[in-house]
């Protein structure tokens, strides 16, 4: 019997690089909807072989979307619905948690790694770090939360590279790469993690920012605690988790519209 293979939906900002509003991409080789890197969540290959619909959410533009201004929310829930054939659903940036705050629901769509808090809330009594893009940002958009007193808040945006990725335009070359980005986690988590550091008695990291899961291994060598982010979490309900057996095999071509 083949292999049943889900495939994974991701809402993605607005850009003007996505050269299409929807896109499905069946293969890890299929092109992709940009130029950015494998970690990021645009590229399919970031995937592990899961097939990827992939949707923008035209009018959600990063800077609007980080301020939870209405018409990103909007094109938020316009987006969802194209992906409502998705087991499940994430979001290429943990700000569309703002639409938490609205009364729609959706069934199939995790907005944020923000959305694991309540399961980090179980895994200890202590406090949940959340490491973030923006401390300032995170803090606004968590400040009513049922869980915000246990929240301790870390941002990334003094580090260079980061803050660019607040700005309506972070494609590739706009001043970062990969290494300067890793760096910037390193130069975090080691201060925040050490002596005296903000982290340093948390009891489990939530990852708000997705571009932080790529660097999952940097910020282990600083911490024991359990780290939950979105990719890993859709990579463990949809993909083999942790089952050993091989890699899923290409099922098609790349289709878009």
């Amino acid at each position: 019997m083949p292999d049943i293979k889900p495939q994974l939906g991701v809402i993605l900002c607005d850009l003007d690089s996505y050269p299409v509003d929807y896109i499905e991409c069946l293969t890890p080789d299929a092109p992709g909807i940009s130029n950015n890197p494998v970690g990021f969540f645009e590229n399919p290959t970031s995937w592990q072989g899961l097939p990827v619909a992939y949707a923008v959410a035209r009018g959600a533009r990063v800077e609007p979307l980080v301020a939870g201004e209405p018409e990103a929310i909007d094109a938020f829930w316009a987006a969802s619905e194209k992906l409502a054939h998705c087991p499940l659903v994430i979001t290429d940036c943990g700000f569309f948690f703002y639409a938490r705050k609205d009364t729609r629901r959706t069934a199939n769509v995790i907005t944020s790694g923000l959305d694991l808090l309540p399961i980090a809330s179980v895994l200890s009594n202590k406090d949940i770090g959340v490491l973030t893009v923006s401390e300032t940002l995170a803090a606004k958009l968590l400040a009513d939360h049922a869980l915000s007193p246990r929240i301790v808040i870390a941002g990334m945006e003094s580090e260079p590279g980061w803050a660019t990725m607040l700005t309506n335009d972070h494609a590739l070359g706009n001043g970062w790469d990969q290494e300067m980005l890793k760096e910037g986690v390193a130069s975090v988590v080691k201060r925040e993690f050490g002596p005296g550091g903000r982290l340093e008695n948390i009891g489990v990291l939530v990852l708000e920012c997705t571009l932080l899961p790529e660097f999952r291994q940097e910020i282990r060598k600083y911490t024991s605690v359990p780290i939950l982010d979105i990719a890993s979490f859709a990579l463990n309900a949809l993909g083999k988790g942790f089952d050993v057996g091989e890699a899923p095999a290409p099922v098609g071509p790349a289709l878009s519209r």
